[in-house]
């Protein structure tokens, strides 16, 4: 009887151990964080050769998983080195593009472009699983060396900042953090630019600008006004 009992606990105990160990590696074990709302730069630098044909840059967004009624990026270069000739947008991405947030400023330096759905009537863009394309920047090279395209950030919704805002009265900003730069030396070797055009839809009218034109900057007025007008400049 004694052993019986003793065969009995020790099954007890057995089973009592394993359970403890399937809990703990339940407990310990990673879990994939989601991905916080972000831009980026594709590529994220490289070497250009061909100063004649210039190099491409798609402007990437992720909304970590948030429902985004807006998302403005503003982006300087040095005018120096290049000159902005087009910047394209992904229409299927927001519902409106304001026209008094969307600029190009080749005196400055200085990208804008802000997309926009409304709340409760348009379909607020999330990232589905990888970064998106939400614009592809066409550079002209005006001198070899070394230029770098920044962002112009705060971490608040202040005018001419790059932003990501969710619903909410006022929006929240929920990009917290300065996205990275991307530094291109002028050279000798190939960068490949920009992701492949299949990949994604970039359609949209284009606005034609002088060249040399300046673009004043006026304080945007909300995003009241409907426009889905590619900003575009050319020789």
């Amino acid at each position: 009887m004694l052993i019986f009992n003793t065969v009995i606990v020790k099954k007890y105990i057995k089973t009592i151990i394993l359970t403890l160990i399937l809990v703990g590696f339940v407990f310990v074990s990673p879990t994939k964080a989601a991905s916080e709302p972000a831009f980026s730069l594709y590529p994220s630098g490289g070497v250009v050769t061909n100063k004649n044909n210039g190099f491409t840059v798609d402007v990437m967004i992720d909304s970590g998983g948030e429902a985004l009624t807006s998302a403005r990026f503003v982006i300087t270069y040095d005018p120096e080195y290049v000159r902005l000739k087009k910047a394209e947008k992904n229409n299927a991405l927001f519902a409106q593009w304001p026209d008094d947030e969307t600029s190009i400023d080749n005196t400055n330096g200085v990208v804008m472009l802000t997309g926009f759905s409304q709340s409760g009537t348009d379909t607020l863009y999330t990232t589905k699983t990888t970064p998106e394309v939400m614009a592809r920047l066409s550079f002209e090279v005006i001198k070899l060396g070394k230029t770098t395209l920044d962002w112009e950030f705060s971490g608040s919704d202040d005018s001419f900042k790059s932003v990501m805002l969710t619903d909410g009265s006022p929006p929240q900003n929920v990009l917290k953090t300065k996205p990275a730069s991307a530094t291109f030396t002028i050279e000798k070797e190939i960068v490949n630019t920009a992701i492949p055009w299949n990949r994604y839809v970039l359609i949209g009218g284009m606005v034609f600008i002088l060249f040399g034109a300046f673009m004043m900057f006026s304080r945007p007025k909300g995003f009241g006004k409907k426009g889905t007008v590619v900003i575009y400049e050319e020789e």
